[in-house]
């Protein structure tokens, strides 16, 4: 009880805080709440409590006519106490329908917004491979983010740059603290792989409630990103593979049409939910198929928040960049 009710504490001061009101307030309550703490010990180890937890209640509301709806469509004009006392009731009132959420859903946010710093780290991958890419990314959800090059970006530094396609639907403004981005380069994409446990189909209205419903209230923005990102979605063909990663990605490798592009692998905010075996695994699977093919690895979570863009060839790693400070839903980031 004392993990999850840390879980809690930390979700509420790292990520609710100055983001979710609403979440951050449940998140304080539900820490002396003996009631909801024991329905919430029912998620599996493997998941993000919190997360799956807020995702789950409001998925189930969202198919509901109860009060606790209401808050969800208009969290900004309620009262707290009263708010997370509908939570309760809701809970209570629906305890086996999310019992059985908890065993079937996992958590599988699809930020777009990440693709604005994804963007200009493969642009200087693409510039020093001076070859197309191949994108295959883990954890991959729904596929957004394999479209990057689909969607306008404003970043805010001094000065100001802009790239991507600047006819997209959807702009993704994020702001640079760090060292000034000069250029970023058109990207040439020549495979779209990616790899999920469960890949969620955007057009199955549910699922896409589901992924809908792993937005915070507030940040409706996000919502609405998501909405642009998937008819531009429907634009791109890609692969992607319901499966375990490890078995998967050496079989991709004996593919001779990669041989021609540089293949990045990356995955962001998922490395969290991989066991410290699990993390092993990928990093040695890595090394041992760079000596087929060189890779860049481009990541976070695994040992720490840092994104991290590792060259590996011939099984050495080497370092090319850290970014120390980056928002995990992509509106900030320090570039160097």
């Amino acid at each position: 009880m004392e993990r999850l009710v840390a879980a809690f504490r930390r979700f509420a001061k790292q990520e609710a805080k100055n983001n979710s009101p609403l979440y951050e307030y449940w998140c304080k309550k539900i820490m002396t709440n003996e009631q909801l703490l024991n329905l919430i010990m029912h998620i599996p180890e493997t998941q993000p409590k919190p997360n799956l937890f807020f995702g789950s209640v409001q998925y189930l509301s969202a198919q509901k006519e109860t009060p606790i709806k209401k808050i969800f469509e208009n969290p900004f004009e309620v009262n707290l106490e009263e708010s997370f006392q509908l939570l309760i009731g809701f809970c209570t009132q629906h305890s086996d329908e999310l019992l059985r959420l908890f065993q079937t859903k996992s958590v599988q946010t699809n930020e777009v917004q990440r693709a604005s710093y994804l963007y200009p780290i493969f642009s200087e991958i693409a510039e020093e491979a001076e070859l197309p890419l191949t994108l295959l990314e883990i954890g991959t959800s729904a596929g957004l983010l394999l479209n990057l090059d689909g969607y306008r970006y404003e970043i805010e530094q001094e000065p100001p740059i802009s790239f991507g396609t600047e006819i997209s639907p959807l702009t993704l403004i994020a702001k640079n603290y760090g060292t000034p981005i000069t250029s970023v380069k058109s990207l040439n994409i020549l495979h779209r792989i990616g790899i999920d446990l469960n890949i969620i189909d955007l057009q199955d209205s549910d699922e896409y409630l589901w992924l809908k419903s792993l937005i915070w209230p507030e940040q409706i923005i996000r919502k609405k990103n998501l909405e642009k990102a998937m008819a531009i979605h429907r634009q791109y063909s890609k692969l992607l593979l319901t499966g375990d990663f490890r078995s998967l990605i050496p079989l991709l490798f004996e593919n001779h049409e990669l041989k021609n592009s540089q293949i990045i692998i990356f995955h962001t905010h998922v490395a969290n939910q991989f066991s410290a075996t699990l993390k092993k695994d990928l990093l040695e699977m890595l090394q041992q198929l760079s000596h087929i093919q060189s890779i860049y690895h481009v990541y976070n979570n695994m040992y720490d928040k840092n994104l991290h863009v590792d060259f590996i060839d011939a099984g050495i790693t080497k370092t090319i960049k850290i970014l120390e400070n980056t928002d995990g839903h992509g509106k900030f980031f320090s570039w160097i």
